[in-house]
């Protein structure tokens, strides 16, 4: 494999989406499905981490390659459905901004922690984007409709994360794009904490 492959694919975590959640795809041109799906690719905040889940999990690898991705999808639901409910924790996009930060920083750290510190990190992590995402469902979509198009985009996006972590695994500069993906991760979520 090329290394200008494996910097193509690193660079599709930091595609030129908006930082911040647009307006939504209203009822008259989607479903509830469709603005639930589209949701996490409106931000890098959301989509950065998503993948990152799937890096991480190629990175410790075994059962964690499951695991990560199915905990945050548990907790993102949970954090969904208080959003729609209206509990919401405070900061929560402060808390997204150290999602973030926290992924690039294991990242950086190339995959070197236990998978149970891993995947307590990434349940934090999911309750904040969940919580967005419930926060953020129009009042006229399906909440059941919604939340299907949020946990399959989510889904895609963490599989993505594992294949390209598969494929810089297998390179010889694997550690190189891993510190590179983990310090522009990092530098991002600092960006946004202080923004």
């Amino acid at each position: 494999m090329k290394f200008k492959h494996v910097i193509t694919g690193a660079l599709t975590l930091f595609s030129p989406l908006a930082l911040a959640h647009p307006g939504h795809i209203g009822p008259h041109s989607a479903t509830g499905f469709m603005t639930g799906f589209v949701h996490p690719f409106t931000g890098l905040d959301h989509l950065s981490v998503m993948i990152g889940v799937g890096l991480l999990a190629a990175l410790i690898g075994g059962k964690a390659v499951s695991r990560l991705p199915m905990a945050f999808i548990g907790i993102m639901v949970v954090g969904g459905a208080l959003g729609v409910a209206g509990m919401v924790l405070p900061g929560v996009e402060m808390g997204i901004a150290l999602s973030v930060l926290g992924m690039g920083a294991m990242l950086l750290a190339g995959g070197r922690m236990s998978e149970k510190v891993a995947t307590g990190l990434v349940m934090a992590f999911a309750l904040f984007h969940g919580m967005a995402h419930g926060m953020e469902m129009p009042l006229d979509a399906q909440a059941l409709e919604y939340f299907s198009g949020f946990v399959v985009a989510t889904a895609i996006l963490h599989v993505s994360g594992i294949a390209l972590g598969k494929l810089v695994m297998n390179s010889a500069v694997n550690q190189r794009v891993m510190r590179v993906v983990g310090v522009v991760m990092a530098a991002f979520g600092g960006i946004l904490m202080l923004s």
